[in-house]
């Protein structure tokens, strides 16, 4: 299939959902970033004008995810410590919160909530994985599934969908979607990814991350687009089991293949899974 036919069938899975513009200070992060020589002070500036956005990047700076022990006592030393990269990645993750918030639905809180969690495992994960930088594999956690809110403010039955194709053992997820709702939160997600002008790699891998096949057929998509697809469906598992005993039923269709892209035998990942456990207490 050519880029143009590809674009217009997913153009048209939008089924008429309001995908929410950039916020202003994205923008104007994205343009300062976009220079020549960035500016650091510039970059701290704009965060810091507003207090509840910079309070919330402090707070996950902070965080094991990214501090390892050492406590930043403002922005600009988060930015020298972690990078300008890193710190716009959890700019962009808390915007995105903003931007979908709905405080009539409480379901999204703990929609929230799980892919906060998703993020800080997929992160650790990263770390010891060596496979992709741990704050894009964040941002990526973040972002993945950020097509559901918008589903479930266009569809009541996003929820029923979303709850079967989680069961379905043998399908592909966004294929019982798109079987039920006419569309799949992996379209709607590449789109809005792709209206804020987020990287590449997260973009491809946010379209992507029900089709474990990528996994195993290099060149399909980006290899770090790849490392974040097969992170962040272990992060899900791992959280899972971690819950409740009982394991995210995509690791099944992805374990095999995942395995395969890390160059682990399910042996070893076991261990890490176990290690992960205990690492989230």
């Amino acid at each position: 299939m050519n880029d143009v036919l590809k674009e217009q069938q997913l153009n048209a899975l939008l089924q008429g959902i309001d995908i929410p513009p950039a916020p202003r200070i994205l923008i104007d992060l994205q343009r300062e970033l976009g220079k020549e020589e960035t500016d650091q002070r510039e970059i701290a500036k704009l965060i810091s004008q507003d207090v509840a956005l910079s309070g919330h990047v402090m707070a996950v700076a902070n965080s094991p995810a990214f501090s390892s022990g050492q406590k930043f006592a403002s922005i600009m030393q988060a930015l020298n410590v972690l990078g300008t990269r890193s710190v716009f990645n959890l700019v962009v993750g808390q915007l995105l919160r903003l931007a979908l918030h709905d405080a009539n639905d409480q379901s999204l809180e703990r929609f929230w909530e799980s892919s906060a969690r998703t993020a800080a495992v997929s992160a650790e994960l990263a770390k010891r994985l060596r496979c992709v930088r741990p704050d894009v594999a964040y941002t990526f956690g973040l972002f993945h599934d950020c097509g559901i809110p918008l589903l479930t403010k266009r569809f009541p039955n996003t929820k029923a969908a979303l709850m079967q194709a989680n069961a379905s053992a043998d399908r592909i997820f966004t294929d019982v979607e798109d079987e039920l709702l006419g569309t799949n939160h992996a379209a709607v997600g590449y789109f809005l990814a792709r209206r804020w002008n987020l990287p590449d790699v997260i973009v491809e891998g946010i379209l992507n991350h029900h089709d474990y096949t990528v996994l195993v057929e290099p060149g399909r998509v980006s290899d770090t687009a790849r490392a974040l697809i097969a992170v962040c469906v272990l992060a899900e598992h791992i959280i899972r089991l971690h819950a409740n005993g009982d394991g995210e039923q995509e690791w099944e269709k992805a374990a095999e293949r995942a395995c395969r892209y890390f160059d682990l035998s399910l042996g070893s990942v076991d261990d890490l899974i176990e290690d992960m456990r205990d690492w989230l207490g």
